[in-house]
């Protein structure tokens, strides 16, 4: 484990254990709480709708045997019409992919251990409480693992790893879908992502032959199961690897476990798609798609519906990382504005430039980690010019992150406006956050 340079205190690894278990106990206790004040049937509630969709591979494979007769209205019902049942050819069908369901995995077996196998829908308070637990270990992980791996490519004071991550989680929506929406895919995808950052720095570019020649490949796998629209994500890190260690890609050996973890991340999911429609690789979102030439740039960038700068301050930093890394990194930091730059294109292309319910742009949660190389190369420079700017920078990020942190806490899931431009209800939500609602 990488440690910090010490100015009198260090990192050791009991202490980032430490700091990371009580950090998930907290946030977990915290998100028990909140979610325990609404009913499963509750539209509030975190296993419905698309959470549903994610989520209903486990109860469906392990109780239902993928059967629609096995599934009762009332649960259908319950869960806000998150899934679909075709009673015709007696089938459980979701347009979501698996690998949120997989990562969930090892949670739903302790909830099924402690309400007692196949007792119920799979859908119960205890099921509730351990997807919330989920959501907020992959976050606290994830997190840490973020911080290892920029550690490694740029070793930083002590200090630095928690003022980014505090940064990246409450500068922008990745606390919200940790927190308010644990069973929606965004937050399990920002953990693949930093997983597959953190086997880069440590291994794949340091070319070290250990564990992390095969957690690269089956993260990268993850990454696209979860959302397949986030090749780009990895792409990016190939692209990574194409600037700082190029003779890797000739490797066979290298492509050789890019293939095999792909073919035993994905079985799961051709095997359902064979199962349920009768072909190996399916386009489940039906007439849903792409405007590939009038995307909503300035909508998805801008809007107070659920645009990404709005709910993300922490982005205002971004041009003093770009900065930071332009005279020693550039190649670096045109990877990060590229990556970005691609994702929002292609997300501002979708049909739904909004996404629905959401805070801010929720595909962006996962693309956090690459913002979080730019900031944190802007508080490693320790010249005149940078240290004037964190000084005069930080308190402004801090409130800005404050701020934010409480109106994620008092939004109520939907943007309810009808206007994209509606300045007034965005604020209404920051005086909610503070005054409460009267």
């Amino acid at each position: 484990m990488p440690r910090w340079p010490n100015a009198g205190f260090r990192w050791t690894p009991w202490a980032v254990g430490l700091t990371a278990v009580l950090w998930c106990a907290w946030w977990t206790a915290g998100s028990w709480r909140f979610h325990a004040a609404y009913a499963a049937e509750d539209w509030h509630a975190d296993l419905r709708a698309d959470a549903a969709g994610y989520y209903v591979y486990l109860p469906a494979f392990f109780h239902w045997d993928l059967r629609a007769d096995a599934v009762g209205d009332a649960t259908l019902a319950r869960t806000g019409n998150g899934f679909t049942l075709d009673r015709e050819h007696d089938v459980v069908l979701t347009k979501y992919t698996c690998g949120t369901a997989l990562l969930q995995l090892p949670f739903y077996l302790i909830a099924e251990a402690i309400t007692g196998w196949g007792t119920t829908d799979g859908f119960s308070d205890t099921h509730r409480r351990c997807m919330e637990l989920c959501a907020v270990f992959y976050w606290s992980l994830g997190s840490l693992l973020l911080a290892l791996a920029l550690q490694r490519l740029m070793p930083a004071a002590p200090w630095v790893a928690p003022v980014v991550l505090a940064a990246i989680g409450f500068g922008s929506n990745v606390f919200f879908y940790a927190f308010r929406m644990p069973g929606f895919s965004h937050i399990h995808s920002f953990f693949t992502v930093c997983l597959a950052l953190y086997a880069l720095a440590t291994g794949v570019l340091p070319g070290e032959r250990n564990v992390q020649r095969w957690l690269f490949p089956l993260a990268c796998a993850l990454i696209v199961l979860i959302r397949p629209v986030d090749v780009v994500a990895v792409l990016g890190m190939h692209a990574w690897i194409l600037l700082e260690r190029r003779t890797l890609l000739r490797s066979p050996a290298f492509w050789g476990r890019q293939l095999l973890c792909i073919a035993l991340v994905w079985a799961p999911q051709l095997i359902y798609w064979w199962h349920v429609h009768g072909r190996l690789v399916v386009y489940s979102y039906g007439d849903e798609g792409f405007n590939w030439w009038s995307p909503e740039l300035v909508k998805f960038l801008f809007a107070p519906r659920n645009g990404w700068l709005p709910y993300a301050p922490v982005l205002l930093m971004l041009p003093f990382g770009v900065r930071a890394m332009w005279k020693d990194m550039r190649p670096r930091a045109l990877l990060v504005l590229g990556t970005l730059a691609a994702i929002v294109y292609v997300c501002s292309a979708w049909w739904v430039w909004y996404f629905g319910c959401s805070y801010g742009s929720r595909p962006m949660v996962q693309y956090m980690p690459f913002v979080a190389v730019p900031l944190w190369a802007f508080l490693c420079r320790n010249d005149e010019r940078a240290v004037r700017l964190r000084y005069a920078s930080l308190p402004l990020l801090f409130l800005l992150a404050f701020v934010n942190y409480r109106a994620m806490l008092q939004y109520d899931w939907c943007f309810f406006s009808t206007e994209t431009w509606d300045w007034d209800h965005y604020a209404l939500n920051i005086v909610r956050a503070f005054l409460g609602d009267h």
